[in-house]
């Protein structure tokens, strides 16, 4: 191959690159790339054999294949299996008959062997010998990288999905099973207030308050990562003084210094930003002040309160990690609204002391 066509061909992969990321499913990734071998690498005749249990099954074979043309086999079994075990590509100049390199056709002389990760093997003939040199190894496993990523990111969000499930499946469970309950526990606690008078009483009554906020808490931590965003212009001064109005105490202050448009899920942004400044209210007492100010790339959430501690920082996002008697899941939701987004969340100090959480990453929304 020549220079010219050879960097022509690197760059058309490329292109063909962005296609293939774009596929949502597994044939539909062995397929686009299988399409790009026969029509950029002229390899007419190819598959593509994707690991099920203990055998590689074809899943794409080049239209000028036979039907019939790739047959499943072991993983450890023929060329195929060697290459699957190995991860090295091969090449055969000229077919013999020994065990590993039985063709599937007598007509078929020479061949190209490449694994996919852990995801299979990719495989190309020739009627003619000698037909497959470095050019062809090199371009095929250049081709084949991508799939690899496509592949990868599909198990990454299969495996993602399969998590979110569960995860959805225990907190409705647990709402289910704890809201029913504790219904009762409040109910009974309502008439026992009703008939006498105790200390106890009120700390109970608190206990059911914070079941009820942690199952809140709970249900919308696990449905943090099953939505899809709806980005839409939203203003981040407005929404959080809209937030602050009914979390406020008399004393407390909220200074807005941020004058923009973010695009994010506004939703998800107030939720973000509740769960900010309820912390800020929780830590910094009754008359704390909160700042909400404008960063280059982003926005900070920053109060006059007691701060975190620099050994903790790495803590706080954990679900489930509390200093008091909150739930756990306020800094972890805020954590996981970042992610959604693409954000990064990084907590300092303010000026006066108290904690600063910065976010960064943001998108200014086009005016």
């Amino acid at each position: 191959m020549g220079r010219a066509r050879r960097a022509a061909v690197i760059e058309t992969l490329h292109d063909v690159a962005t296609t293939i990321q774009t596929e949502e499913t597994v044939a539909g990734v062995c397929e686009r790339t299988v399409a790009a071998a026969a029509n950029l690498l002229d390899f007419n005749l190819c598959t593509i054999m994707i690991r099920d249990g203990e055998r590689l099954v074809p899943r794409a074979t080049s239209a000028a294949a036979p039907p019939d043309g790739s047959q499943q086999m072991r993983i450890d079994e023929g060329l195929a299996g060697k290459t699957y075990q190995t991860g090295e590509s091969y090449t055969v100049a000229e077919v013999t008959p020994d065990d590993e390199t039985v063709p599937a056709d007598a007509s078929y002389r020479s061949g190209i062997s490449v694994p996919i990760g852990d995801h299979g093997v990719f495989q190309a003939v020739e009627t003619t010998p000698d037909a497959f040199d470095d050019d062809d190894v090199e371009l095929a496993e250049l081709l084949l990288s991508h799939a690899e990523t496509a592949l990868d990111r599909l198990d990454r969000e299969r495996e993602l999905q399969r998590q979110n499930d569960r995860l959805d499946q225990f907190a409705s469970a647990v709402s289910h099973d704890i809201r029913n309950p504790l219904g009762v526990a409040t109910g009974r606690l309502e008439l026992v207030a009703a008939d006498c008078s105790s200390p106890h009483l009120e700390a109970v009554a608190d206990a059911h308050d914070r079941m009820e906020r942690l199952i809140d808490d709970l249900l919308l931590f696990a449905k943090m990562g099953s939505e899809t965003l709806s980005l839409a212009a939203v203003d981040i001064g407005a929404l959080a003084a809209d937030c602050w109005d009914p979390l406020a105490t008399p004393s407390a202050t909220l200074s807005v210094e941020c004058d923009r448009d973010v695009r994010a899920d506004r939703d998800r942004l107030r939720q973000l930003l509740e769960n900010l400044l309820k912390n800020a209210l929780d830590h910094g007492g009754d008359d704390v002040s909160v700042t909400v100010g404008e960063l280059a790339d982003g926005f900070y959430v920053a109060d006059d309160g007691p701060g975190i501690s620099p050994d903790d920082r790495g803590d706080v996002f954990a679900a489930g990690y509390t200093s008091d008697d909150g739930t756990g899941f306020g800094l972890s939701i805020v954590s996981q609204i970042a992610d959604a987004h693409g954000w990064d969340v990084e907590i300092m100090e303010s000026a006066p002391g108290g904690a600063r959480f910065e976010i960064r990453g943001v998108e200014t929304a086009e005016p």
